[in-house]
């Protein structure tokens, strides 16, 4: 999720959707000293524990789709790269939408956005929508091999404004 999207180089990176952490922790590793993590996540209790776990970063109980006014709201330019733990399967059109427009209007030119999807999950309308709206969003969609390993199988989407 975090290799090849210039996270170690990155000014502003958001995470949306960090859950309990686990991909907050890659972040945290690879990136720059000076970097700013901003992690967005709806769960207040998600958020308590995320800020005590992670004090470095600012974690913002809010929607995603609020990308714009969070950055604002901390004076913060536009992402390097975004990355996405959301169930983007599990969300009608119009959220995905919503979320997706707000990221790719926000994110700084050359930036990444990247999540990931369960095989699975492409079987069914909203994960093939999904897909799609990738394509429309952003000039380049890049997709990694299926991680097999993962349960259940999983693979990443790599997209490019």
């Amino acid at each position: 999720m975090v290799s090849e999207i210039g996270v170690d180089t990155a000014d502003v990176i958001v995470e949306l959707g960090p859950g309990t952490g686990v991909i907050t922790r890659e972040i945290v590793r690879c990136m720059s000293p000076n970097a700013k993590l901003i992690a967005i996540e709806l769960d207040q209790t998600l958020c308590e524990h995320l800020r005590k776990a992670f004090p470095e970063v600012t974690v913002c109980n809010d929607s995603a789709a609020g990308i714009g006014e969070i950055l604002a709201r901390h004076s913060l330019p536009n992402p390097d790269a975004v990355i996405s733990g959301l169930p983007w399967a599990n969300f009608s059109s119009r959220l995905q939408r919503n979320i997706l427009d707000a990221v790719a209007e926000h994110i700084a030119p050359g930036g990444y956005f990247t999540t990931f999807a369960y095989l699975q999950g492409l079987m069914f309308p909203n994960g093939q929508r999904f897909r799609r709206l990738l394509g429309e969003v952003f000039r380049e969609v890049e997709i990694s091999p299926v991680v097999w390993k993962n349960i259940p199988p999983a693979f990443v989407y790599r997209c490019r404004k």
